[in-house]
């Protein structure tokens, strides 16, 4: 479910499924599962496509979160749509997950990070406000 995009060394790169839902959570856990059981250590996840994240999904993204962390990597999240990224800030999620507007500037995170310069989490995200309904 996910598809890969970039290997280098330890920084793997995948864009996540339209839906990262109940009936797709599973399988995506398993994919990264396969990625992160090899020597990725970085692992961006570009969510451009991606239309439905529920709280199965961010349990997944939560538990690449978790095993990276424990390996001394990195999990980076681009998230193009200002809703998505407000969503993940009212659940405080920005605050532990590395998240970018661009794949390109995930990519170069990651890059520094396993260079050894850890900026901090969700350092130059601009302020989103949800547009009205």
């Amino acid at each position: 479910m996910l598809h890969l995009i970039d290997r280098s060394e330890d920084l793997v790169v995948a864009a996540l499924p339209q839906d990262v839902d109940f009936c797709t959570s599973a399988d995506v856990r398993a994919a990264g599962e396969h990625l992160l059981a090899g020597d990725c250590r970085y692992l961006v996840l570009d969510s451009s496509s991606v239309t439905i994240l529920d709280s199965s999904g961010i349990t997944v993204l939560l538990a690449f979160w978790q095993r990276l962390q424990e390996a001394g990597g990195a999990l980076l999240i681009a998230v193009p749509d200002e809703h998505l990224r407000w969503r993940l800030g009212i659940l405080g999620l920005d605050t532990v997950l590395l998240i970018t507007v661009t794949l390109d500037e995930a990519v170069a995170r990651a890059r520094r990070l396993r260079d050894g310069t850890r900026p901090s989490v969700s350092a130059h995200l601009p302020a989103v406000e949800p547009e009205s309904a």
